[in-house]
């Protein structure tokens, strides 16, 4: 098969999990009776994440990346992330975003980074001091940069619910 074809066919493949997964909407409570126990605001919305698949076809360098957030307390989330490159890299890096949910959009409340220098990989953890009552999530911007050709993810957790 000819790779105009090959190109072809993932081309209407993207388009088509797309298109699917749009379709696929997300459903979220908004009732009062649906806040559970602990929480002040209603669940977020249920998001599909479109992680790396799709994005990572036109990398050169930048392999994979994923991150995860977790309760680590009554008011702490911890966020990890891990982002990987084909080969040795000039930098490699993790920018993390924890954001709440307000019961009606997600707002930024804290950032933080990591980075390393001439690896093929990069694992980090940040922890995030929170309100209790609250749905978390993380928002994490996962980059590589070699010869100056820079390529980056984007990538956003489930939520976590630190109960009050």
């Amino acid at each position: 098969m000819s790779k105009v074809r090959s190109s072809k066919r993932v081309a209407a493949l993207a388009v088509s999990v797309l298109l699917s997964l749009s379709l696929a909407g997300g459903a979220y409570a908004d009732s009062s009776e649906d806040i559970a126990p602990g929480a002040l605001t209603t669940p977020p919305p249920v998001e599909l994440n479109l992680n790396s698949s799709i994005n990572l076809l036109a990398n050169t360098y930048l392999l994979n990346y994923s991150s995860s957030i977790s309760k680590v307390g009554s008011t702490q989330v911890s966020i990890s992330g891990f982002t990987s490159a084909g080969q040795t890299v000039d930098s490699i890096g993790i920018n993390y975003t924890i954001q709440r949910w307000t019961g009606s959009e997600w707002v930024d409340i804290g950032s933080s980074s990591d980075n390393g220098t001439n690896r093929s990989s990069l694992s980090g953890v940040k922890n995030f001091s929170v309100t209790a009552g609250y749905y978390y999530r993380g928002k994490t911007v996962h980059w590589v940069n070699k010869s100056g050709i820079y390529e980056s993810g984007n990538f956003t957790t489930s939520s976590v619910l630190v109960e009050k």
